[in-house]
């Protein structure tokens, strides 16, 4: 799991900012699916944001209660943006107060216009991180999710055994 967050962290250093968007909206997928892989995606997405990330995205600033950005409106993000390379959720189900993301990496972080939410690109891959990180101290004792672990993609970068009897370089 951490050759993920740190792959975020590597994209947002190198400025690669759709690599770091992209994977920092399938984090929440990836972990929701290593806790409970009966869940739905849109389940699991929403449990896991609104656990780790909800905490950033509340203001009682703004009145009690108030969420600049709640889980189904990630969710909506992370279908409008992979599916379909879009910032407007107007067309995802999920969607509850957002329409439209808008995306920088100068200025303002969490900033709402009518129904579009400004976010600061490295500040959003940050927080992803750190819910990332806190989800791995919560679960390193869960051997289910241990299991789970090791199942991950990995790309490896020097000559491996791909199965038994099989090297490749």
């Amino acid at each position: 799991m951490e050759r993920f967050i740190q792959s975020i962290e590597n994209s947002v250093k190198s400025e690669n900012w759709y690599s770091a968007l992209t994977l920092a909206l399938t984090i929440p997928d990836i972990c929701g699916r290593l806790y409970n892989p009966s869940s739905g995606s849109r389940k699991r997405f929403e449990e896991w944001f609104n656990e780790y990330m909800l905490h950033h995205y509340t203001s009682p600033f703004h009145g009690e209660g108030f969420t600049f950005l709640s889980g189904a409106d990630c969710y909506a993000l992370r279908c409008a943006f992979l599916h379909e390379g879009s910032n407007d959720i107007m067309r995802q189900k999920a969607r509850e107060v957002v329409s439209k993301f808008a995306f920088s990496t100068t200025g303002s972080h969490k900033c709402m216009f009518n129904d579009i939410l400004l976010l600061h690109l490295p500040s959003f891959c940050n927080e992803v991180c750190e819910g990332a990180r806190k989800w791995l101290i919560n679960n390193q004792e869960n051997p289910e999710v241990q299991k789970r672990m090791q199942e991950l993609l990995h790309i490896h970068t020097e000559g491996f055994m791909v199965a038994t009897g099989i090297y490749v370089e």
